[in-house]
């Protein structure tokens, strides 16, 4: 495909600067300037719904945001109070917002029903930090050549949104199911844009193993080889990587040396009756009798332990009562898990001594030998 296009200059006011490396595995730390702001990295931005709530920046200090452009389009009466007012207003939030395309939600569709200028549009008028380049993300189900039309039309968008970009930072976004065909997307958008900022999406499916991922020998393996791939590709971009922010798999991505990722689990999760803990995986507060894994006797001496708003002031016996019966509670108990563990990894980078964190968190379980897997990467590069 040909798309005459005048580029404007790419992200002007965005600038990335890497000042924390650990020797033992790929993660680094880092100060991200963007919109007059500086945000340190890694960097874990919550999903945010409109309408929806708590709203977890009111309770406790966290930095960073994402929401959803086809969400907010969607919403006729926030539409017009955020483009009036700016996102940043209409949430009474000072941090750093990032607002997704919402290409996510085609991922299982062969079309995109929304026009990347009337993205745009919204990106201009909203004013978040930095937006999203309105992608068409793969699904494993599909065919190779269904995938590559996908990528034709991330490409398409990116050169449209581009060539149109003003204010906001914008963000392009890689897919690849093959690393060749991964590469070639890196070669794609090198062609038009020297990125201060790259994304990378489609690897929720892999990470969980849904439908279609028969057709990679070892899924997440693939996930750790894409992202050195594309760290290899842009070695001085600040990489965002899509939907893989739980308090598991945000370990292994910031070990990877990913900067930066999103989550909207700790609310997905809190709807489901799940809350989160430090190292331990999902729980639900007391037994069902229907063979899910709730807390035990060791979990709970580290919920007594937690200083979550809703938490902190309450004894063992009411906290489990409240997060056992309340959304709201359990929501906000995990976003703050969820921040928590994203401000120890980034003192861990600092004081270079991830490692230990890292392997606490995933060296054990389903986990233990995707970790071993990293490791052996790091072997074979010798080095960073």
């Amino acid at each position: 495909m040909n798309y005459n296009f005048e580029f404007k200059e790419y992200n002007p006011n965005v600038k990335f600067q890497i000042e924390h490396i650990d020797e033992k595995l790929f993660g680094r730390g880092g100060t991200l300037h963007i919109n007059g702001k500086k945000v340190e990295t890694p960097v874990l931005w919550l999903g945010h719904v409109m309408g929806g709530s708590p709203h977890p920046w009111k309770e406790f200090k966290m930095d960073s945001l994402i929401v959803n452009a086809y969400d907010i389009l969607r919403n006729k009466k926030a539409l017009k109070t955020i483009c009036e007012k700016g996102i940043h207003n209409y949430l009474d939030f000072k941090g750093s917002v990032l607002m997704d395309s919402g290409g996510f939600l085609f991922q299982k569709k062969n079309e995109i029903d929304v026009d990347p200028s009337l993205i745009s549009d919204l990106y201009e008028r909203s004013r978040p930090d930095l937006g999203v380049i309105l992608d068409h993300p793969f699904n494993p189900a599909e065919s190779d050549s269904n995938n590559r039309y996908r990528w034709d039309n991330t490409l398409k968008n990116t050169k449209i949104m581009l060539s149109r970009n003003g204010k906001t930072a914008l963000m392009p976004v890689l897919h690849g199911y093959d690393l060749g065909e991964l590469k070639k997307a890196c070669e794609d958008i090198k062609k038009v844009s020297n990125p201060q900022i790259i994304g990378i999406g489609s690897l929720v499916p892999l990470l969980f193993r849904t439908p279609g991922t028969k057709r990679f020998k070892n899924p997440i393996n693939y996930v750790i080889d894409a992202i050195r791939l594309v760290r290899t590709e842009f070695p001085n971009s600040f990489l965002h990587a899509f939907g893989v922010g739980s308090t598991k798999t945000m370990h292994l991505m910031y070990a990877l040396g990913v900067d930066s990722i999103d989550s909207s689990g700790w609310r997905i999760k809190a709807a489901y009756g799940i809350i989160q803990l430090p190292g331990v995986s999902d729980r639900h507060v007391k037994s069902r009798n229907n063979g899910r894994r709730f807390l035990n006797k060791e979990e709970m001496k580290v919920l007594e332990k937690c200083q979550c708003p809703v938490c902190k002031n309450l004894t063992i016996e009411e906290r489990v009562e409240c997060l056992d019966e309340e959304f709201k509670a359990r929501a906000l108990h995990n976003s703050w898990v969820f921040v928590n563990e994203q401000k120890k990894f980034k003192k861990m980078i600092k004081e270079h001594n991830s490692e230990q964190l890292v392997s606490n968190r995933l060296d054990n379980g389903k986990f233990s030998k995707v970790y071993r897997y990293m490791l052996e990467k790091k072997i074979d590069v010798k080095g960073y």
